[in-house]
């Protein structure tokens, strides 16, 4: 082992309870004052000294900037700074014990037991450290063979022995074999030697309660001995795998290898995104053109689509009415019977003409001197003899218009008059137009004042005007011989 064993508080000026924002202060001021690239104009044996000196400093601060190193260092400090746990740097105890198994891995918890990262430095990284694995599992084959045993194969921790330290060559798949090996540390050893009680103290108990009580605390004893043994080994593991170059650089190339991997997805990611938006794209163009040529057929075929209707159109294509169904019960369903000619100047928007009209109906106007666009020939003395349909239209939508304002004017409340006999009240009030009933007549002003009422009621008055149009019709064609 080389260097000197210094306290890591110590190396770098701070007290032992300083935090972790102290510390890296502490640690920058030092590490600029003795870099060996502030040190060029010194002499050769000043910075040799500086540069021995950063190298404490770098590992004091490897060990307290990590919480988890700085709590064993904590804990274990005094007998790193003595030098092991006999204070003898790393042999066993005194002989007298099974103790002298355990090789002391105190005092290579420390970053001044090795000289940097040669292979061929016998004070370098991978020989200390190489010796000290080597030391460890001959004596736990020294302390299994020393307990009665024969073969070393049989111990539990035999695979210890089929892997090493290796160098900065070695391939990583020993190097991952060697630190999972270790990494997983039990110990094989009895640890008798930490019995309070020994065969002599048990078979002079008084009795065997006592007898089994002070083998309880010899196997309690015992555990806690193995526990701490490999909780020195497995430290000493993770301060080696910290420092060792070799998984510094397979922990880097693993990082690019997963940066690359991230990148390659995020590339194919953005690739797939823009053939999904070009594919959507086409599909898109595809499908406006397929509707173009759709609707330029329909136009040629002299179809038109439901959807280019406006939304005033109130009948599709076989003359049907398009819009919602109206609630309640329809009324006159038996006698628009053969009436499907009734409805056609509201359709066509024009005033009725033979044109409009079925065959019979323009053959019997033309008889009694309606005159049309294919009858200019007809004498005007000879058609004014005659009443034309609009005339009769015109005169029975009169007569229906102040049939529907005298059913408003019933149906109103403020215009009715009150009987001057002592009848009793309406048990409710009913709205034609609505089809609703109510139980006062407070209720009822209130519904006629309502915006659904008045619309219900322009709908009523529509109504009656083409029940009008139609029982003009059927009266014309009563008085056609």
């Amino acid at each position: 082992m080389t260097g000197q064993t210094k306290c890591h508080y110590e190396v770098l000026s701070v007290p032992r309870d300083a935090d972790a924002a102290t510390i890296k202060k502490a640690h920058r001021k030092l590490a600029l004052q003795h870099h060996p690239d502030k040190n060029t104009h010194k002499s050769p044996e000043e910075q040799d000294a500086s540069a021995a000196e950063f190298k404490l400093i770098q590992a004091a601060y490897e060990c307290l900037s990590d919480p988890v190193e700085r709590k064993w260092y904590d804990e274990h400090r005094d007998m790193i700074l003595r030098g092991g746990l006999h204070g003898n740097n790393g042999s066993g105890g005194n002989g007298g014990d099974g103790s002298s198994f355990l090789f002391d891995v105190m005092p290579y918890q420390f970053a001044g037991c090795y000289d940097g990262y040669s292979d061929d430095d016998p004070d370098g990284f991978y020989a200390v450290y190489g010796s000290v694995f080597e030391q460890i599992f001959q004596g736990e084959k020294d302390g299994f063979l020393s307990e009665g045993n024969i073969d070393y194969n049989d111990m539990p921790n035999a695979h210890l022995g089929e892997v090493s330290m290796g160098n900065s060559k070695s391939d990583w798949e020993d190097i991952s074999a060697f630190y999972a090996a270790w990494e997983a540390f039990s110990s094989c050893l009895s640890y008798a030697w930490e019995d309070i009680y020994h065969l002599y103290d048990i078979k002079e108990a008084p009795n065997r309660r006592i007898r089994r009580l002070m083998e309880e605390d010899n196997r309690k004893k015992r555990k806690t001995a193995k526990k701490e043994r490999i909780d020195e080994v497995c430290a000493l593991v993770r301060f080696v795998k910290k420092r060792d170059p070799r998984v510094k650089k397979q922990r880097e190339k693993i990082q690019r290898e997963q940066e690359q991997r991230q990148a390659e997805k995020m590339r194919e990611a953005e690739e797939r995104k823009k053939e999904v938006a070009v594919a959507r794209e086409e599909w898109r163009a595809e499908a406006e053109r397929n509707m173009a040529e759709q609707e330029a057929a329909d136009l040629d075929a002299g179809r038109i689509r439901l959807a280019d209707l406006d939304s005033d159109d109130d009948y599709d294509y076989g003359g049907g009415k398009r819009g919602k169904k109206k609630k309640g019960k329809r009324k006159g369903k038996g006698k628009q019977k053969n009436t499907n000619y009734s409805g056609r100047r509201e359709e066509t928007g024009d005033d009725f003409n033979n044109d409009h009209m079925p065959e019979e109906i323009a053959d019997a106007t033309n008889d009694i001197g309606i005159p049309s666009e294919n009858s200019s020939n007809i004498e005007c003395d000879h058609v004014s003899q005659h009443v034309g349909v609009k005339e009769v239209v015109e005169g029975e939508l009169q007569n229906f218009e102040e049939f529907a304002q005298d059913n408003t004017n019933e149906v109103d409340v403020s215009s009715s008059s009150e009987d001057d006999s002592d009848d009793d009240e309406p048990e409710s009030w009913r709205c034609e137009c609505c089809k609703k009933d109510f139980k006062s007549e407070k209720q009822f002003e209130n519904h006629a004042k309502s915006k659904k009422h008045k619309e219900n009621m322009k709908k009523y008055e529509k109504k009656l005007q083409k029940e009008a149009e139609k029982m003009a019709i059927l009266d014309i064609m009563d008085e056609i011989p």
